[in-house]
Order: structure tokens, then C-alpha cells, then sequence
């Protein structure tokens, strides 16, 4: 690269360009703080937000913020207007001395009119501007303004209806609040929440057709990643957009894409850095997101060269060694038609004591430190193989937040998605799934093990070949996650979680029979965040592969075509680039599915599938139900009597209410706790025939250190299920801790439970002694060898998240277990509901015992 042409460049003189500068910001080790997507609201003092009248290294630079603001704000997200007289901004104020955390200044958005060289903040009342968190401002065609914050006045509004206080979510990992996707109008004054996520949704992006490109932090269960979305400005057709499966780096590493433009080919321009990474390390990148959904998969039918073109120019290394190539703090694209990039660069430059020297190969070869990057900002010509300066590069220099002024072609109005009216004004939604059979385009119907001879969606489907009870699948579980609010709201602590705390907080929503063709048609709540698991016969989840919240506005309908196998880069919830269905729906119009009774279902149109038929005729199908109550339309004949677990058939609290159990609304909701509904199961005085005897095999009664005289005893099964508070884990109950943690098998000495010890063998079965630090054996007090001895583990028997792979607990109260018909198939239906959802210990944040 040519980095010291400095002839006048007539093409770019005209164009004015923005940018934010500030000194390297470091951490108090010294480190160059890096922003994290993560900590969208983080503060760092002493930005400046610079202007000049052009992209020429002549132009005059003028500190817009230090004559707004003063010092010490921090300035972030710089958006230009389509036609370049405007420039949208986020920026925070200097923290309070002594102020508490609700009264320290918070991130508002501002625009900046180039010729009057006049800032507004848009929501000019004080009260409501404080009110949340505003970041990542950019311009709709309507003159609308998305951005992203965690106001969340929707999912604010919604606790209300569900009777809890008003309160500002935590995102997942539970650190800072969460962002959400909002539009305002131009004033400020009208202001609507868009996205539902349960982690951060940020940097929106307005495309070319109007739709809002954005980064979604899908964190549900196990993930841990930002993927590129999509949605209308309206919330609707909100699909992931590209990434899900192209974020691994290699050697554990991470990558994340930061920041986002659009160039003139419609590619998305952006750079691909690691979490892991130090400053400066970004790798350029065109992403080609109009023909691929991951860097290995291409939409269907569309020919593309590559998903990801690696740009040329400096900063390519993601690696950890010295930045050769130098290092790249942010980019945009010109967008002018040139092909050409605004960057803000720092050159190589290493550390020999006081002096800097070049990274050239002699000065690399001695090994020198490499010295604290210098940043300036450049034009980048890759047709041309130049690299001209706009600001030179300065020590302790940090330069980010490029935005060029660029007169551009209003994007088009998005089109939104229909609505409609009647599930609008329920505040409900609609999901139609094609057919959960459908894996990345091929059949799959998760029976374990396979019917003979059923090798076809249309086998499969048809009654006369297979029964509801040979389908594994037998109805969609509908969950919710739980907003958390933060410490002075409720304090939590991760233990009262339980035991995997990544899950959060889930409620169920309700269940919905899946038809044999695999189809479904639901109404769910709108505006929050949905979860799907598909359930069989006893309550287990058999597939529960969806790694991300599904959110969808009031009156949409979201067509789904049907499931997605793990790491799998085919696209999946994007629907214009998904393989046609493998359910090709009714054959004929006017009839009725092959090999099907006609009593309730008599015809369907052509392409319909068994779903849609059923409930256009039956359109109460659509509504969940608490309970697991099935509803078999197809078997010729019509069976004795269809599949129902109740509530109502339980002895204990059921975790529902009656009301809901007898008739499903939009604010129905199953809520499990582990003291309240779990518990009870052990405790409930229980009855059966043991060796020709009546006994009683009450739980927590016989699985007890103490037996029914009182005595000390090793547990049955190594396995205690009383209620008291566990001495491991004192915010836990002792069964809890029992079930769901790994421990040490007991034994009964000298009147006292102590961990069972084994002597250790090596591999050929010699005792292995203990030795001291020279190797010497240790001898006890008669002159003997002391033996190395090791605890015997007892696995848990239940693993949160995953009744299906729990066999060591439900296999005991199968047919011939060690417990059959001890616990009756609702009992067992709600622990698998409850295993399921994550085995919390509660999940609803005030249901917890204030600490």
C-alpha cells in the first residue's frame, strides 16, 4: 500500500465525513479496552466527536461534541442522513461523583445538522430521556429513527398483565440490562419496542428494501453468539439473516462481526474480529448476504462465488502475534460507486527502549515489543492499490465511529407483514409450522427405533400405517422465558437458579397436538419471547434443537417450514432461501387425506397441510392447552378415547390455575417451582403392594438418612429426598442437590455417614501408595505403606434441561422397573415438564425468598 501519496483526490473533496476520537482507552492493568457487544451501555470518558467538510487530508477539522457537550462525554454510533446534511449520534455524560447507579446520566441520541451546525437530542424532555438506555440511532426512509435501548416499554407493559411490578430485564447472562430494537418518530415523541429478545438486540442497519439488518446475541441454553437478523420497522418478519454456524475461529476462538455498512453491490460490509482478540485485530470482510446464510451455506437455488471475500488492505490478521499488517479500529464504504472505504488504521510500529523502529523483518527478527498503536484516518482503493491519509496517524490515538456523507437513494418502504385483526386485539399471534418432520429437507420422525417399512413423509402420515401411539412426536410445548430484573428489584442468587443458571427462568405457555404430517397451527402470545420442544406421549421433550427466541408482533403469522439439525449450515428460518417443503400438503382438492376418516375432516384444498385443514374447519384447534390433551382427527376408526395428561388428576398443587386448566387465554401460563410443585411429589403419603404387602413407599420416607425408627441410615439407592436445606448447598434443598449434582456414594461407621473410600490400583491392579514429596512412602503408625484411596461417584440422576436423557430416574417407574406404577404418568409428566424446562428451582423471579 502506498501510505504517503498525498496528491489531492478530486473525487472525495466534496464529501463530508464524520468520526470520534479519543485517547486509547485503557483498562486499569493498562490493556486497551476493546467495546464489547456485550455491555452495550459501558462508558468511556474523553470522546470528541470530529466533522469535517471533506475526505481530503486539507480539509479543516472541527470538535463538534466539545462545543455541545463540553469534556468527558462519550460519543458513539455516528448514522448519516440518505441525502448527508444530518448525522444521528449516541452520547452519555461523565459519571456523577457519589451518585447512585439510577441517577448517573444515561446514553441519549442526537442529530447534528451540517449546515446549521445546530445538535438536538430528540426526546428533549429530561424525564423521558432518562428513562433507559438509547444507543445505535439510524434513519428509516419514512423518516422514522430505529434504534436500540433497553426502554422495553412493550415487555414492560406485559408484566404488568401478568401481575408482576414494572422493571427494566436483564439480558440472560444476567450483568446488564437488555437491549431491544425500538422506532421513535422524528420528534422523539412516539416511541414503540420491535424486538423481544431475551439478550441484547443492536447496531441496526436500514437496507436497501427498508428492512432493519441488526446483531441478535442469541445466549438461549448454550449459545453464545451474535448473528445477523432481520426485521420490518414494524417488529414483523423478524428471520435470522446470516452467521448462526459461522462464528468458530478455530482453537476455541470466537468471531464476531463489527462493525456494519452496506456497499454499492448490496454485499455487507463489516469485519470480522474475536471476542478473544486484543484492539485493532479485525479482518475486512464482504459478506455476500443476499445469496448465503453461513460461510458454507448458500440460500436454495441461488448461485453465489463465496459467502465471505476477505478484503484487501491492512489489518487481515486475526492471529495474536505482532500486527504486521497494522491495526484496524473501524471501516465504512465510501458508497459513492468508487469501491473505496473510509478506515481508521494505525501502521506497525515496534518498541526498541524509546525509539520506535518499522516492522520490517530485521527489527521483527529481534523480537521487539510491538508499541501502542498510533491512529489516523484513510482512504482505501483496493482497484487502485492506494492507501491515502486523511488524518494522520497520532500517538495514543484512537479513531472509530466512521460515518461518510454520502448523498444515497432512499431505501423503499418495507412491505410488513399481514396482520390479523382479531389475534391483534388478543394481543396473539400465530405459528404454522409446515411439518416438524421436515429436517433441513429431509424426513426425520425421530422414532428410536425406526418404523419398517415407513420411509416417507406420505407413509408416515398415513393413519392406516402408522397409529398416533407408534409417533413419537405427539405434540409442540410452547415456552416463555422470564424476564429478571436486577438486585434492587429481586436479589437472586445463582444457586436460587438451581442448577444450570444459563437457563434462566421458563414458563410454558401450553401444548398443541402435532398432526401426523408433522403439521401444526397455534396461537401464541405476541411480543415475547417463544420457545418450541417437541413432546411425546409421557411429557419428554424429543427434539428441542431451537436455539434461539422466536418473537413475533401482534397478528402475524410466522410460517415455518419445519426443524433444523444441529450445526447444520443449511438455511433455516429464512424463508427466502429455503428449500421447498418436503410436505407437499393434500394431493387433491375436495378430498380427504388418503386412508382418513371423513367425520370430522371431510375434504381439504390441494397443498393444505393437515393443519391447516383441521383448523380452518375447527379454528379453536389453534388454541393451546395446559393440559397434554390430544385430538385425533385422522384414524379410521376414530379411537375410544384421545390422549389427556391433566393437572387436575394430581394430588399435589397443580402449577397452573384451575381457570386456565379448563379453557386457555392469552395470559395463561404453567409456572413450576421446585418447593411449591416437585417437592410435594417426594412428600405425598404414598401406598403399594411390596411383596404381596401394602407399605408405604412414601418418597422422602424411605429414600431418608433416618429410617422409620428413627436410626441413622445410608439412603436407599444413595438417594435422600427430603425438603430440608442441603448442607452443600443451604439455598437448596437436600432431594435437589440429590437429584441433579453428581456425589459421593455413603457409607454407615462408627455411628456416623462418611464418603465411602476405595484403595487406588494402578493398571495392573497393584495398591498404589502414598509418597511424600521425595518420592519416599508414607508409613502409619505400625510401619506399613499407607494406601492411596479415592471416593466412589454416584452420578445424578436427572440432567436439567433433558427428561429424554434422564433414564436413570424414569426408568425406575416404567413397566418391570424398581418402582412401576409408584408415581402416576401425570406426576410423571410434570417432572419431565419441569426437567425440561431446566430443573430450576423457581421461575418466577418473585416467587425466590428475598435474600
Amino acid at each position: 500500500m502506498d501510505g504517503g501519496d498525498q496528491q489531492k483526490d478530486p473525487t472525495v473533496t466534496d464529501i463530508p465525513v464524520a468520526y470520534v476520537q479519543r485517547s486509547l482507552p485503557r483498562d486499569d492493568d493498562g490493556e486497551i479496552v476493546v467495546e464489547s457487544l456485550e455491555e452495550p451501555a459501558a462508558f468511556q470518558a474523553g470522546a470528541r466527536l470530529m466533522v469535517r467538510d471533506s475526505a481530503s487530508s486539507r480539509a479543516v477539522t472541527r470538535d463538534v461534541s466539545t462545543t455541545i457537550f463540553g469534556s468527558g462525554h462519550d460519543v458513539r454510533d455516528l448514522t448519516m442522513s440518505y441525502d448527508g446534511s444530518r448525522l444521528l449520534f449516541s452520547a452519555r455524560a461523565p459519571e456523577i461523583v457519589d451518585a447512585d447507579e439510577d441517577e448517573q446520566p444515561t446514553w441519549n441520541l442526537w442529530e447534528y445538522d451540517f449546515q446549521t451546525g445546530v445538535a438536538r437530542r430528540l426526546i428533549s424532555s429530561d424525564l423521558r430521556a432518562e428513562e433507559g438506555q438509547d444507543r445505535y440511532p439510524a434513519y428509516l426512509p419514512d423518516g422514522r429513527i430505529v434504534f436500540a435501548s433497553t426502554r422495553q416499554r412493550q415487555a414492560r407493559a406485559r408484566l404488568l398483565d401478568e401481575g408482576k411490578p414494572q422493571f427494566t430485564p436483564l439480558e440472560e447472562g444476567r450483568d446488564t440490562y437488555a437491549f431491544a430494537l425500538h422506532v421513535m418518530s422524528a420528534d422523539g415523541v412516539e416511541i414503540e419496542q420491535i424486538t423481544f429478545n431475551m439478550s441484547h438486540d443492536v447496531a441496526p442497519l436500514v437496507g436497501r428494501d427498508g428492512r432493519v439488518i441488526f446483531l441478535r446475541w442469541d445466549n438461549k441454553d448454550n449459545e453464545n453468539r451474535f448473528d445477523l437478523y432481520r426485521v420490518n420497522p414494524d417488529g414483523t418478519g423478524l428471520t435470522p439473516l446470516y452467521g448462526a454456524d459461522s462464528h468458530d475461529a478455530g482453537n476455541n476462538r470466537t468471531r464476531e462481526f463489527l462493525p456494519l455498512s452496506l456497499m454499492g453491490d448490496g454485499r455487507l460490509l463489516t469485519a470480522a474480529r474475536l471476542r478473544e482478540a486484543g484492539a485493532g485485530q479485525m479482518q475486512p470482510l464482504a459478506i455476500d448476504i443476499g445469496n448465503f446464510v453461513n460461510r458454507e451455506g448458500p440460500l436454495f437455488g441461488r448461485v453465489g462465488s463465496q459467502a465471505e471475500q476477505a478484503l484487501p488492505g491492512p489489518a487481515s490478521s486475526l492471529g495474536d502475534a505482532v500486527a504486521v499488517e497494522g491495526r484496524l479500529a473501524d471501516l465504512v464504504s465510501m458508497d459513492d460507486g468508487s469501491g473505496r472505504f473510509l478506515i481508521a488504521w494505525s501502521p506497525c510500529r515496534l518498541r526498541e527502549g524509546q525509539t520506535l523502529r518499522p516492522c520490517t523483518a530485521e527489527y521483527l527478527n529481534q523480537g521487539l515489543p510491538e508499541a501502542p498503536p498510533a491512529f489516523g484516518l484513510w482512504i482505501l482503493d483496493p482497484a487502485e492499490g492506494t492507501q491515502r491519509p486523511v488524518v494522520t496517524p497520532q500517538a495514543n490515538l484512537w479513531v472509530t465511529e466512521l460515518a461518510v456523507a454520502t448523498s444515497r437513494t432512499l431505501p423503499t418502504q418495507a412491505v410488513a407483514n399481514e396482520r390479523d385483526d382479531a389475534l391483534a386485539e388478543d394481543n396473539l399471534a400465530r405459528l404454522d409450522i409446515r411439518s416438524v418432520y421436515d429436517m433441513d429437507s429431509r424426513f426425520v420422525s425421530f422414532n428410536n427405533p425406526r418404523l419398517p417399512g415407513i420411509s416417507t413423509l406420505e407413509q408416515f402420515r398415513d393413519p392406516s400405517l402408522v397409529a398416533p401411539e407408534e409417533r413419537q412426536v405427539r405434540f409442540l410445548r410452547i415456552t416463555k422465558g422470564v424476564l429478571i430484573p436486577d438486585e434492587d428489584v429481586r436479589d437472586i442468587a445463582g444457586a436460587q437458579f438451581g442448577r444450570a443458571a444459563n437457563f434462566g427462568m421458563r414458563e410454558i405457555v401450553g401444548y398443541v397436538p402435532v398432526e401426523p404430517d408433522g403439521s401444526v397451527r397455534a396461537r401464541v402470545p405476541a411480543d415475547a419471547p417463544l420457545g418450541l420442544q417437541l413432546v411425546d406421549a409421557t411429557g419428554k421433550a424429543v427434539y428441542s434443537r431451537h436455539g434461539a427466541w422466536i418473537n413475533l408482533r401482534p397478528g402475524e403469522t410466522l410460517q415455518c417450514q419445519g426443524c433444523h439439525a444441529n450445526n447444520s449450515p443449511l438455511p433455516h428460518g429464512r424463508t427466502d432461501g429455503m428449500a421447498p417443503s418436503i410436505n407437499a400438503g393434500a394431493p387433491l382438492t375436495g378430498q380427504p387425506f388418503p386412508n382418513t376418516r371423513t367425520d370430522v375432516v371431510g375434504f381439504a384444498d390441494a397443498g393444505e397441510t393437515m393443519a391447516q385443514a383441521l383448523t380452518r374447519l375447527y379454528p379453536e384447534r389453534e388454541i393451546p392447552a395446559i393440559d397434554m390433551r390430544g385430538f385425533d382427527a385422522w384414524s379410521d376408526p376414530a379411537p375410544a378415547e384421545d390422549l389427556l395428561l391433566a393437572y387436575a388428576d394430581l394430588q399435589t398443587l397443580a402449577p397452573a390455575p384451575v381457570p386456565c386448566q379448563q379453557q386457555w387465554q392469552a395470559e395463561c401460563r404453567t409456572v413450576i417451582h421446585y418447593q411449591d410443585h416437585i417437592q410435594p411429589l417426594w412428600d405425598l403419603p404414598r401406598q403399594a403392594d411390596v411383596g404381596g404387602s401394602l407399605q408405604d413407599v412414601t418418597c422422602s420416607s424411605c429414600h431418608n438418612r433416618r429410617d422409620a425408627m428413627n436410626a441413622l441410615q445410608v439412603p436407599p439407592a444413595q438417594l435422600e429426598l427430603t425438603g430440608e436445606a442441603s448442607a452443600d448447598q443451604p439455598l437448596q434443598p437436600t432431594s435437589y442437590r440429590e437429584l441433579l449434582f453428581n456425589d459421593n456414594e455413603l457409607v454407615l461407621e462408627d455411628g456416623a455417614l462418611v464418603d465411602r473410600l476405595e484403595i487406588v490400583t494402578d493398571g495392573e491392579g497393584n495398591v498404589v501408595y502414598q509418597t511424600d514429596e521425595d518420592g519416599e512412602l508414607i508409613l502409619d503408625n505400625m510401619g506399613n505403606p499407607v494406601p492411596v484411596t479415592e471416593t466412589v461417584p454416584v452420578s445424578a440422576l436427572i440432567r436439567a434441561g433433558q427428561a429424554r436423557n434422564s433414564d436413570a430416574f424414569f426408568d425406575i417407574f416404567v413397566q418391570g422397573g424398581a418402582h412401576d406404577d409408584w408415581l402416576k404418568v401425570e406426576e410423571l409428566r410434570l417432572l419431565a415438564e419441569w426437567a425440561d424446562l431446566g430443573a430450576q428451582l423457581y421461575n418466577d423471579p418473585f416467587r425466590v425468598p428475598e435474600n
